[in-house]
């Protein structure tokens, strides 16, 4: 047996199709074709927080042993960043407290999942990393392009998360192809005036320094000339 029964165990925002397939697949905040999607993997759903969203992705996953590959695609969701926290969740796990470790997002934490459980997590997906990517065409080919596995070796899991509800984020819509490719160059240039700012503060050490020389020198220069005329 490669999933528990009724697979998969916990509710969301996600269409289930072949329990067999070996990716699951998170559209983070953008609503992409799913009907299409499902084609290739056992899951396909939003992503919208960096904590009980993400604690329903590990819950739905460890429960099905065919499931090899977490595909993360589409947009962030703004001050949750769920994307770069599965992401550092898979590299560091949590900490004592629960926190994902490296986590950039508001609340990244994991309070319905034990160690143990998002370990086993850790180990069985290896995460593909599309995020801001909404072409499907493109999806689809990274997907077609994956090395086949077989099921994990060990049962399945089945987690029982309790009355947990997802916190909802206000404002949430969906993210069409436009806005993605847009935060992501806003993203890009964010990035460049960064590194502007950094070559602007070195320039400037540079420029002062070059400029307090020069006064030095200057100063030196009249010293030694009105000497000189003295003697």
């Amino acid at each position: 047996m490669t999933s528990v029964p009724d697979w998969p165990p916990v509710r969301g925002e996600y269409t289930a199709g072949d329990p067999n397939k070996q990716v699951a697949i998170v559209t983070l905040a953008s609503e992409l074709d799913k009907n299409r999607l499902i084609k290739r993997a056992a899951i396909v759903g939003t992503m919208k927080t960096e904590n009980i969203g993400i604690e329903k992705v590990v819950a739905n996953i460890i429960s099905n042993t065919s499931i090899r590959y977490l595909v993360v695609c589409g947009a962030e969701v703004h001050g949750h960043l769920s994307g770069d926290a599965i992401i550092a969740l898979k590299k560091s796990g949590i900490d004592k407290e629960g926190r994902i470790t490296g986590a950039k997002g508001a609340i990244p934490y994991i309070s319905n999942i034990p160690e143990d459980q998002i370990n086993i997590w850790r180990e069985q997906v290896e995460i593909i990393d599309l995020m801001n990517i909404e072409n499907i065409d493109s999806i689809e080919k990274t997907i077609d392009s994956l090395t086949a596995k077989e099921p994990c070796k060990w049962e399945p899991v089945l987690v029982t998360m309790g009355a947990a509800k997802e916190e909802k984020q206000e404002g949430v819509t969906t993210v069409s192809p436009e806005l993605v490719a847009i935060e992501a160059r806003v993203r890009a240039i964010e990035g460049e005036v960064k590194d502007l700012g950094k070559v602007q503060k070195v320039m400037s050490g540079l420029t002062s320094g070059l400029f307090q020389g020069f006064v030095a020198g200057f100063v030196v220069t009249l010293v030694l000339f009105a000497i000189m005329r003295l003697l």
